[in-house]
C-alpha cells in the first residue's frame, strides 16, 4: 500500500558525505503514512518516493502535521488539481505561487488572491501527485533552484496537469532565501519560459531584459532537446495557458 505523503527536504547541507550518516537528520514527526527524504538534489528524493503525494520543500519552511492535514483536505476537495502551491506565512506576510504577468515576467500572486491555477509555486514548497510526477519525469536541476519547481510546473501542463493555489493551504516559513543576482535570475527565467512556453514567451521576457539573450542561445541545442521532450504529445490547451496568466 502506498504511503499518503512523502516529504523531500532539499538543502545543500544534506550533500552526501562519506563520513556522514544521512540518517542523522531526524524528521520533525513520524507516521506510518509518511516518508522523509533529506537530499541536496530533488531527483534523489523523487527516485525513491512511493507516496500518493509528494511534498518538495526547502529547509526554510516547517512541514508540520497541521500542514499535512490541510494538504490532505485539499487533495480531497480539489481532485482536478495534480499539484498544489501552498502559501508561506513568514514575518506576518503571505507569499504564494506565481503567474505570468502581461509584460512576460513571473509575478507572485497577491496575498488576497482567490483559489486559482498558477504557473509555478513559491520556490520553497510545492506538492505534486504521484500520477503527475510519473508523467512529467525528473526535475531539471541544471536550472537555478529558484526556477526548478516553476519549470516543472510548466512542463506539467504539457503532461495534462495543473497546479492550484488554495489560500488556506498555508505553511510556516522563514523569510525568503538569498536572492539571485539579476544576471543569474534573468538567465534562469528566460530558459524556463523557453522550455515550457516557447520562443514567444522567452522573447517577450528577453526584450525587457536584453542581458537574457546570451543565456537563451548558449547551449540552445541541448535546451531545444529538453523543450521537445517536454512538449512532445502536449496536452496543454489555450485555456490552460490563459489560466496561469495575469
Amino acid at each position: 500500500m502506498l504511503r499518503q505523503f512523502d516529504v523531500i527536504v532539499v538543502s545543500d547541507r544534506f550533500k552526501a558525505d562519506p563520513a556522514q550518516d544521512t540518517q542523522q537528520f531526524t524528521p520533525p514527526l513520524t507516521d506510518p503514512a509518511l516518508g522523509w527524504f533529506f537530499v541536496d538534489n530533488i531527483n534523489k528524493g523523487l527516485e525513491n518516493s512511493e507516496a500518493e503525494w509528494i511534498v518538495i520543500a526547502t529547509d526554510r519552511v516547517e512541514v508540520t502535521r497541521e500542514f499535512l492535514n490541510s494538504l490532505a483536505e485539499c487533495n480531497a476537495s480539489f481532485p482536478m488539481a495534480d499539484a498544489l502551491a501552498p502559501r508561506i506565512k513568514a514575518a506576518g506576510k503571505f507569499h504564494g505561487g506565481s503567474i505570468i504577468a502581461k509584460n512576460g515576467d513571473f509575478v507572485q500572486i497577491s496575498e488576497n488572491s482567490p483559489i486559482r491555477f498558477v504557473a509555478g509555486p513559491h520556490p520553497d514548497v510545492a506538492a505534486f501527485s504521484r500520477r503527475i510526477v510519473q508523467r512529467t519525469g525528473r526535475v531539471d536541476t541544471t536550472l537555478p533552484a529558484r526556477f526548478q519547481l516553476t519549470d516543472y510546473a510548466l512542463r506539467m501542463l504539457h503532461a495534462g496537469g495543473r497546479m492550484l493555489s488554495v489560500p488556506y493551504l498555508v505553511i510556516e516559513g522563514a523569510a525568503a532565501g538569498e536572492a539571485l543576482d539579476p544576471k543569474e535570475y534573468n538567465a534562469g527565467c528566460v530558459r524556463t519560459l523557453y522550455k515550457g512556453l516557447g520562443i514567444a514567451a522567452a522573447g517577450k521576457f528577453a526584450l525587457r531584459h536584453p542581458g537574457a539573450w546570451p543565456a537563451l542561445f548558449k547551449g540552445l541545442k541541448a535546451l531545444n532537446a529538453k523543450r521537445e521532450a517536454a512538449i512532445s504529445l502536449s496536452k496543454m490547451t489555450p485555456e490552460m495557458l490563459a489560466d496561469i496568466k495575469e
